[in-house]
């Protein structure tokens, strides 16, 4: 989409913060207004509208598309949202381990078992793993716990939740980015061990990465601290 205003701004409304494109309010999809929480996360918004070229790219608007998908989807198909992130348990990428090379295998554990370990610390039920493709199941204990605690979050806090689980693969990563006990830094090279274990073996530091798989990760780590960022927002 072409860029089609000149001035971005907000304005304090009893609801929100409202986002002004030339003084008219932004609507989501849905055509609801795009009311911001607070004046932190209406700041942001207006800076990622203000930071557009010629042309508008959604994808470099992570805080414009967390706040939509929680007026829009989070607060109408909760329900379905949340058995879908719940899904991620049994196939959690940090239950999935390598069992060779030996250097994959312990760049894995040393990212992903203090994961694993908190996950038990924090719930009570520790998480099965294999070496192997066979499909696991975790604890029912473990899954109905979980469900609970996510039942009980905010909108606001779930909307991060359902946007970092898909993008590191991992529920368990996910929720302790949302949790503060991961940085977006932390996530990002947990979800991406075996990439970097493979850009050692061909030597990317010397030829470079696939332009393809930079784009990737480097809009992966880009929306991983758009959710860091946006959570301290509403603390």
């Amino acid at each position: 989409m072409k860029r089609f205003y000149k001035l971005v701004s907000y304005e304090e409304k009893p609801e929100g913060f409202a986002i002004l494109l030339d003084g008219r309010a932004v609507k989501t999809k849905s055509g609801a207004l795009l009311l911001a929480q607070n004046e932190l996360v209406a700041t942001e918004i207006v800076r990622e509208w203000a930071a557009q070229g010629e042309g508008i790219d959604p994808d470099t608007m992570p805080f414009t598309q967390i706040l939509s998908t929680r007026i829009d989807q989070v607060t109408k198909k909760r329900k379905a949202m949340s058995m879908a992130i719940l899904k991620y348990l049994d196939t959690d990428l940090i239950c999935y381990q390598a069992e060779t090379p030996q250097a994959l295998y312990d760049s894995q554990e040393q990212h992903w078992a203090k994961w694993r370990e908190w996950i038990e610390q924090r719930f009570g039920y520790s998480m099965q793993m294999t070496t192997g493709l066979q499909a696991l199941k975790q604890a029912p204990e473990l899954c109905d716990a979980i469900a609970v605690h996510v039942d009980a979050m905010s909108d606001d806090i779930f909307t991060l939740l359902q946007v970092a689980v898909p993008l590191s693969g991992s529920f368990v990563l996910g929720l302790a980015l949302i949790e503060g006990q991961a940085s977006a830094d932390d996530v990002f090279k947990a979800c991406f061990v075996e990439e970097h274990y493979k850009d050692g073996l061909y030597m990317v530091d010397k030829y470079g990465r696939d332009p393809l798989s930079e784009h990737k990760q480097q809009a992966c780590l880009r929306d991983l601290k758009a959710c860091e960022t946006y959570r301290s927002y509403l603390t």
